[in-house]
């Protein structure tokens, strides 16, 4: 069983310190059992980052889908895990954005303005496309590098073609009463209905390069990612080859080796 003392243990071994900013993927059923299961997780991290700020997607495109959709913040569950869901319960916010929205708990409140006025699903001015400008870590608990939304926002920022909808989706995000309009393209491609699946090519040359490393949570294989470090290399490859995400082919180690 991961007990809060192992969780603590855990997060101090992999470098991460009670005023970092983290953004958390995760899979429960990966990580096992937990002391006080995931509300016991959730609580032994806002102990640890008591001077920090913790974040979570909890996204909704899976079901944003169509013309004059609307989401309730307070009512509709993340399509992206259970934790997240939890963590609403627990004291987090969440923000507007209609269908990649994050929860938030910890000092950072005024990060979730970011995702007000979004037009893209994860733009370079959102909430995960901003993550890079204050040093956040990225865990990956018992979650591939597959989820790692970050990248999308990268893309964004060089207008990587074949990633977004032609058609732009009027959707509207209501958290109590409070309404806004979102006039938005969704992710499309024709290359993968799932094209995340490709950023799973990073893991080995960040792994390499120390962007990344490995460390076990619980019984859950997982990652952290330095997103500063991952921001100026995947926009060092984009510079280098636009499409190098359109395939599953491994990067050519001379685009970062010297």
């Amino acid at each position: 069983m991961l007990t809060k003392k192992d969780i603590f243990n855990t997060l101090k071994s992999i470098g991460l310190k009670s005023n970092d900013s983290i953004m958390i993927h995760s899979s429960l059923k990966a990580i096992g059992e937990i002391e006080f299961g995931a509300t016991g997780l959730i609580n032994a991290l806002k102990e640890y980052f008591y001077d920090g700020t913790i974040m979570m997607p909890s996204h909704t495109w899976s079901f944003m889908n169509k013309d004059l959709d609307v989401l309730d913040l307070e009512q509709e569950n993340s399509c992206v895990g259970v934790l997240p869901n939890i963590a609403l319960r627990m004291g987090f916010i969440r923000s507007f954005h209609p269908t990649h929205s994050i929860v938030l708990y910890g000092k950072n409140i005024d990060y979730i303005k970011y995702d007000d006025n979004q037009k893209t699903p994860v733009s370079a001015t959102s909430c995960f496309g901003m993550l890079h400008t204050i040093n956040a870590k990225i865990l990956f608990l018992g979650a591939s590098l597959i989820k790692n939304t970050f990248i999308h926002s990268i893309e964004e920022k060089y207008n990587v073609p074949n990633r977004l909808s032609e058609h732009t989706y009027k959707f509207y995000s209501k958290k109590g009463d409070i309404i806004k309009e979102y006039n938005m393209k969704k992710h499309y491609s024709t290359l993968n209905p799932h094209l995340s699946e490709h950023y799973i090519k990073l893991e080995e040359p960040m792994i390499e390069l120390g962007i990344a490393s490995y460390f076990k949570f619980g019984n859950a294989n997982s990652i952290i990612v330095d997103a500063k470090k991952c921001y100026d290399f995947t926009c060092m490859l984009l510079e280098k080859d636009l499409h190098i995400f359109d395939d599953l082919k491994l990067i050519d180690k001379s685009l970062y080796k010297k």
